[in-house]
């Protein structure tokens, strides 16, 4: 069985003015002409026998339909993780979550996001994952939980305390590479970072993790989905996120998500951290 955003190799079986029939692994597909690589690029159009990577946009239709474009096949893959972890961290009911008008969103703040960002923002909104760490989002009335208002503030942290002597980690010795933060951890304070690198996609940016109380970084080439997920998990290779952490959570927040509305009545702390 087909599920969204699957990624399969496929093979043309049959050509036509709107789009190509395409097989993938027994299972009949349909490539639109506009989701063709050759409808954007100077590239051959499509023909019976082509074999390429594509990914699934509705396995619902008959036949499903898929992309080929490059752009898509990097969306579904940050998406990936975005089911497996509403699977261990079950989201809050349907309309809990703000509406998020994303366009203006990244006007703001001059950047385009990661979709998977985005998909757990619809999904979940702001709040805690497994007792640790906050998911930012957008517009939250609380400046400590705001996306724009973090990535400002953390902006000005960190410039006067690489001003004041600070080293930089070496990920942002070359060139315009810029912070956005995405998320901390409770308690501990450490910021979770997107690397935001010039000509680089959204759905190719990667993590990196400021600890709290101190000068040292910590990359991890994931989307923030698939962190999140390994967290959770506990597959996490992330020396900031051990056994010996999960220890000091509650068992029965380990597997849950808690909305950051249960915060913004003023008994929530947030969490210590340099900012």
């Amino acid at each position: 069985m087909l599920v969204d955003h699957q990624e399969c190799d496929v093979v043309v079986t049959a050509v036509a003015p709107v789009g190509c029939a395409v097989d993938a692994d027994g299972h009949d597909g349909f490539i639109d002409q506009a989701k063709h690589p050759s409808w954007w690029a100077d590239v051959p159009r499509a023909e019976v026998g082509d074999r390429m990577r594509a990914v699934v946009l509705d396995p619902t239709r008959t036949p499903a339909r898929f992309s080929a474009l490059p752009v898509d096949v990097r969306i579904a893959r940050s998406l990936r993780h975005t089911e497996p972890l509403r699977r261990l961290c079950p989201a809050p009911p349907p309309g809990e979550a703000r509406s998020v008008e994303w366009a203006v969103v990244e006007e703001a703040l001059g950047t385009a996001l990661p979709a998977d960002y985005k998909r757990l923002v619809d999904t979940y909104g702001g709040g805690v994952f497994a007792g640790m760490i906050w998911l930012l989002e957008p517009d939250c009335p609380e400046k400590m939980y705001d996306l724009l208002a973090q990535t400002a503030e953390r902006e000005e942290n960190l410039a006067d305390f690489w001003e004041a002597g600070e080293a930089k980690p070496a990920e942002l010795l070359d060139g315009d590479t810029r912070l956005v933060p995405w998320g901390y951890a409770e308690g501990s304070g450490h910021v979770l970072y997107w690397l935001v690198r010039p000509g680089v996609e959204p759905e190719e940016w990667t993590v990196i993790l400021n600890e709290g109380r101190g000068p040292l970084w910590e990359a991890h080439p994931a989307s923030c989905s698939q962190f999140l997920l390994e967290v959770v998990a506990g597959t996490t290779t992330s020396l900031y996120f051990s056994d010996d952490d999960h220890d000091d959570i509650d068992p029965e927040d380990r597997f849950r998500f808690i909305p950051g509305s249960r915060f913004h009545s003023g008994t929530g702390a947030p969490p210590a951290g340099r900012g």
